[in-house]
């Protein structure tokens, strides 16, 4: 059974731990399988990339793994259409504040192509 790098296990500890987030087996064996990938596998791929690592992997932790490194901008999702979202470590060209920037300049030509004209609320700096 293949093992889980040391090097890359120290590293691994110490950005989770850096995140607030637990380092247990199958995460470290998730985040192994994430950061040696050279493609974008969907987390049915990651899945069978770490459960030679730790066979207790399960794909709801990948999920639920892949969710929290998204949310503390530690991995990306890529959507592909009729199919699984594509995960690569850390961020993508296209981060949420750049496709929602995106979004905001479609919607306002749009807008301004139908006579309106957005006006930010007074609580938009908020949402950032």
């Amino acid at each position: 059974m293949p093992e889980l790098a040391p090097a890359m296990m120290s590293d691994a500890h110490r950005v989770l731990a850096q995140a607030g987030l637990r380092a247990t087996s199958p995460r470290l064996a998730i985040w192994q399988a994430l950061n040696q990938s050279e493609d974008e596998p969907d987390a049915v791929e990651l899945l069978r990339r770490a459960q030679p690592l730790e066979p207790r992997t399960s794909l709801g932790t990948v999920y639920r793994f892949l969710r929290e490194l998204e949310q503390h901008a530690l991995a990306s999702s890529r959507p592909v259409a009729h199919g699984r979202a594509r995960w690569r470590a850390g961020l993508s060209s296209g981060t949420t504040a750049s496709r929602n920037d995106a979004a905001v300049a479609a919607v306002a030509r749009l807008a301004a192509a139908y006579g309106y004209r957005l006006v930010p609320s007074a609580d938009a700096s908020s949402t950032t």
